[in-house]
């Protein structure tokens, strides 16, 4: 194994690396028998394909022959998708959070010949780089005991040990959630939104919980928050202004500038959110303002990232032409030029004045208020100012196509796009959009058609019309949930004993009995430890997520035990939430449903029903069935609506109205 072997990888960011002169090898654990037959250490560098700092490392490290020289003596080098792999990356970021790193990509860690780790970090310059890896070399030489006494004591910290309170119980008290939410509110920035720490990530499954709580209990700093941010991350640069679709984050408090690259999973979310958003307001001008971010987001989604299969791909890169960020900035001079008359007032709109530069004469575009306050200044009606608006996006997305278009990453995975799915089924029910919900359905028989083999298992990924790699948690968990959405909307049955059967797959292949949570890795993993997922950062934690599904599924088909699995998970994260509510706030959130209840509703009509009906209906706490066949609505014998909760059921109904004054009280 001397010379690098991602040629054949599918990988986009692999095969980034494939004509490195480090001798990078793919991540198999045969890799790490010939790694022991030499009594050599082992590099593991993790990163993805839109990934700025990753390029940088790999053009002053990775493309070095003097630097490959020394890792290919010294190491066997491999490298990571993070995204294909979630599971080595999670094992190994965790480790670097217990040597006392911040984590982030592209990962580098040094491990045993056995695939223990003792050293990590992120980014390093080429010098530093080459000073820890002699440094180590030599470490190991001369001190080989210290640092295997070293790797044995990170196994054994990597390996999840939660409390064990196998009888754990709540009493589901309304004064702990709201001592968590007031934690809560003392980290949120009502200036400008979000959190108060930089950078700033969007976390819609945050915003959404916060969004649903404030509107059910009239919590007025939790429902003002919510507007403040859903203003800001549109109006600011980390939103594309000319074609639609948010960046990944800002690197400042502001939401002004962003790291460039765009992630499928934070756009399927945020169409979500926004989404909700819309149907809670009252506002006229706010229902417009974010259906127009849910329809540009989306476009952008279908425009750029679909594939003929039905799937989206994951990521557009943060780079392009040699910069990051170059292909979304624009000079004055530049936008003088392409706009002509129009410049005298974007300008105004879109902040174009020398203090807020960005950098070499580069403006990002951002707004500081809302399109609507702007006409009122302008003397424009509202449908004046979005026709202005949308004429001069489409005279810059010409000219901007001239452009080097950053590169999109070549792979679809399951958990991203069931996200997908889930999110156009919220903007469906907002905006009563066909389209949404048949690119829903078409996304739902991807997965179902594509991604599932004989034995009814999901893979993760799909490059080249081929899945290739086995699918973890977060694939079954999110793939669940979107289809239980599906089946609440358009009544298809399959839809819902799709997501039951997956379910049931889940417990088979990755409950722990003892830890009483789901393993993030089947139980046929290889790695050297199986790692737990239970904090909600951007995408909420897969067991966060199941426990959603285990209590909904657990209704529909009553099966008590799922319902008394979700809860022990609960119970074996509360304490977690006590001390860190930011870092658990989708745990929050079924603490809230099982607080409130479930609110069980048999839909047995004649005629469907309309949208209006079905997006009043559609809530987080209400389960809708249309079948009979299903337990939950077994002993209903006629036509009709009915509404249960607590196993008490008020007497049959015959309109939707009768229901919604029923659900009201």
């Amino acid at each position: 194994m001397k010379e690098n072997k991602l040629g054949d990888e599918t990988s986009l960011y692999l095969l980034q690396h494939a004509q490195n002169p480090v001798h990078w090898q793919p991540w198999s654990n045969e890799i790490f028998g010939h790694a022991q037959s030499l009594n050599r250490l082992v590099i593991v560098s993790i990163g993805y394909s839109s990934c700025h700092w990753c390029h940088v490392m790999e053009k002053e490290s990775f493309e070095s022959e003097h630097v490959a020289r020394f890792m290919n003596t010294n190491f066997v080098n491999i490298k990571v998708d993070r995204e294909e792999r979630p599971d080595v990356d999670q094992l190994y970021m965790s480790a670097l959070h217990l040597m006392g790193v911040q984590g982030g990509w592209p990962l580098n860690c040094i491990l045993l010949p056995d695939g223990r780790p003792i050293y990590g970090g992120t980014y390093f310059n080429q010098h530093k780089w080459l000073k820890v890896l002699k440094a180590i070399v030599e470490t190991y030489k001369r001190e080989p005991k210290r640092v295997k006494e070293f790797a044995q004591e990170m196994q054994r910290n990597l390996e999840d040990n939660y409390p064990e309170r196998p009888d754990a119980k709540s009493n589901y008290e309304a004064e702990r959630l709201e001592g968590w939410i007031t934690s809560l509110k003392e980290t949120l920035d009502n200036s400008f939104g979000g959190y108060k720490y930089v950078p700033k990530f969007p976390l819609p499954n945050h915003l959404d919980f916060m969004l649903s709580y404030g509107n059910s209990m009239n919590d007025v700093v939790l429902k003002n928050h919510v507007r403040k941010t859903l203003f800001c991350i549109a109006n600011g640069g980390i939103y594309d202004h000319i074609e639609g679709g948010f960046a990944r984050y800002s690197t400042d408090a502001y939401w002004k500038v962003p790291h460039f690259e765009k992630m499928l999973y934070d756009n399927a979310q945020l169409i979500a959110l926004y989404s909700n958003a819309a149907r809670n307001t009252s506002d006229a001008s706010e229902y417009r303002f974010y259906q127009a971010i849910v329809y540009e987001t989306f476009g952008y989604l279908f425009d750029n990232l679909r594939t003929p299969s039905g799937s989206y791909l994951c990521a557009q890169d943060a780079d392009s032409g040699g910069s990051e960020g170059g292909y979304y900035c624009w000079t004055e001079s530049e936008l003088k030029k392409i706009l002509k008359t129009d410049f005298s007032w974007f300008k105004d709109l879109y902040n174009i004045r020398p203090e807020t530069c960005w950098e070499n004469d580069l403006f990002i575009l951002q707004k500081s208020e809302s399109l609507v306050d702007f006409a009122r200044k302008q003397n424009w009606k509202e449908d004046e100012a979005y026709a202005n608006v949308d004429r001069v996006k489409l005279t810059l997305s010409v000219s901007r196509e001239k452009r080097i278009k950053p590169s999109i990453d070549t792979k679809s995975l399951t958990s991203w796009n069931a996200l997908l799915l889930d999110g156009l089924c919220h903007s469906y029910v907002a905006f009563n959009n066909q389209e949404m919900l048949d690119e829903a359905c078409s996304i739902a028989d991807w997965i179902a058609f594509k991604m599932v083999d004989g034995d009814g298992l999901l893979a993760r990924n799909f490059v080249n019309n081929k899945a290739s790699i086995s699918g973890f948690l977060d694939d079954y968990a999110l793939t669940i949930q979107a289809f239980i959405k599906l089946y609440q909307i358009n009544g298809e049955l399959t839809h819902l004993h799709f997501a039951k059967n997956l379910c049931e797959k889940v417990i088979s292949e990755f409950y722990s009995e003892k830890q009483k949570l789901f393993y993030f890795t089947k139980s046929n993993s290889e790695l050297i430890a199986r790692k737990i997922d239970i904090d909600d950062d951007v995408i909420p934690s897969s067991n966060s997520i199941m426990a959603h599904n285990l209590n909904i599924l657990g209704i529909y088909y009553r099966k008590e035990d799922w319902i008394n699995k979700c809860k022990l998970m609960l119970a074996k994260v509360e304490g977690f939430i006590d001390k860190y509510p930011s870092s658990y706030v989708n745990w929050m959130s079924i603490y809230d449903l099982i607080l409130r209840g479930s609110k069980e509703i048999t839909l047995l009509l004649s005629k469907p029903l309309i949208h209006s009906e079905l997006s009043t209906i559609f809530q987080k706490n209400h389960v809708i069935s249309y079948h009979t066949e299903l337990p939950m609505s077994y002993e209903i014998k006629e036509d009709g609506i009915y509404l249960c909760q607590n196993q008490h059921c008020l007497p049959k109904m015959t309109s939707v109205n009768e229901l919604l004054e029923a659900l009201d009280t």
